[in-house]
């Protein structure tokens, strides 16, 4: 699925007291609540089902850099893990799988392309393991 718009990474949460207890919270008008709204109408125009088990995720961040000639990586901020916090929240908040622990493998690139968009691909993963008697600890067995 492709998220039109420009990437916003998740920011660091604020924190406040509310009758002696601390809450943590993002603003509800910082711009990744509009972006992870984005991407969970886009999972759900998708109907995307929900994974049990494994999950494989691979994003591909484009942000338009005008003049933009070909595309390139971009090594500048947002990071590339706070960028890939806001797409496995909104994920999980969509029901794509139970929770962001069953991403067990993922492949992400941030490029300066020829627009601001998010591609998304999320696919179940299979594991059979040869043998059963690796968890041991002993190599010899």
């Amino acid at each position: 699925m492709v998220v039109m718009g420009k990437p916003i990474p998740q920011p660091r949460h604020r924190a406040t007291v509310r009758g002696g207890f601390v809450k943590m919270y993002v603003p509800s008008d910082h711009p990744v609540q509009a972006y992870k709204k984005a991407i969970i109408d886009e999972a759900r125009r998708a109907k995307l089902p929900t994974i049990e088990g494994p999950v494989r995720l691979d994003i591909l961040f484009s942000f338009c850099k005008k003049p933009c000639r070909g595309r390139q990586f971009r090594i500048s901020k947002p990071d590339l893990d706070n960028l890939e916090k806001a797409v496995m929240d909104a994920l999980t908040n969509a029901g794509v799988w139970s929770d962001d622990a069953q991403v067990v493998e993922k492949h992400t690139v941030k490029i300066n392309g020829l627009l601001d968009a998010t591609s998304i691909f999320v696919s179940s993963l299979s594991f059979t393991p040869l043998e059963d008697q690796g968890c041991r600890g002993d190599p010899q067995q």
